[in-house]
């Protein structure tokens, strides 16, 4: 069986409920146009940040923060691909109900095939693709490399996937629900439509 690190894409799953916020993102963000950004940015690069508030960049940088801070905490998890009460915690901490058990499925998916997911993607930039005018709602272009990404089933390297052999776009949607800390609702990359190559 032919394995590749798409299978860590986000994918919206139905499931059971739980007290936790519902998958429901708000619809009120502002627009941003997206252009590639080299290693360095160029004023003209960071230009994005001019069409926002300082409370709305304020919101971006915490949840682009949050966001990292659930890769390396579930990095670990993905590696060890195993379902254990440790991963529930996590995805419950970092995604809104049904789709915290849907990474859960996911990982049990990897642990019935013995497929381990280990380290993080090379990320060169990130920027809001939209910013709702509360800050509660926040949408990140990343432009992502996954070729630092080591997918492993029994042991044996998986076949690599055309696609993630050059940079990608990643879009990830995160909100704020009233009581909890960031959360995420999306993540989108070339797995789940075409590519969408970007330049580091």
């Amino acid at each position: 069986m032919a394995v590749s690190i798409v299978l860590v894409a986000f994918t919206a799953a139905c499931g059971g409920g739980d007290n936790g916020p519902e998958a429901t993102p708000s619809s009120s963000s502002t627009p941003t146009s997206q252009s590639p950004s080299p290693t360095e940015p160029s004023p003209a690069e960071t230009a994005w940040q001019d069409k926002y508030t300082d409370a709305q960049l304020s919101a971006f940088d915490d949840a682009l923060s949050r966001y990292q801070e659930y890769e390396t905490r579930s990095e670990p998890i993905w590696a060890a691909g195993k379902v254990t009460d440790r991963a529930e915690a996590l995805f419950k901490q970092y995604f809104p109900s049904p789709l915290w058990q849907g990474r859960l499925r996911m990982l049990s998916s990897y642990e019935q095939v013995d497929v381990q997911v280990e380290g993080l993607a090379d990320v060169y930039w990130s920027r809001a693709k939209s910013i709702s005018d509360s800050g509660l709602s926040v949408v990140i272009n990343q432009c992502v490399d996954y070729t630092t990404v080591k997918v492993t089933q029994r042991g044996e390297a998986a076949q690599p996937v055309k696609w993630q052999q050059k940079p990608n776009l990643r879009t990830i949607t995160l909100e704020k629900p009233e009581g909890f800390d960031w959360l995420i609702y999306g993540v989108v990359d070339a797995s789940t439509g075409k590519a969408r190559p970007c330049t580091p």
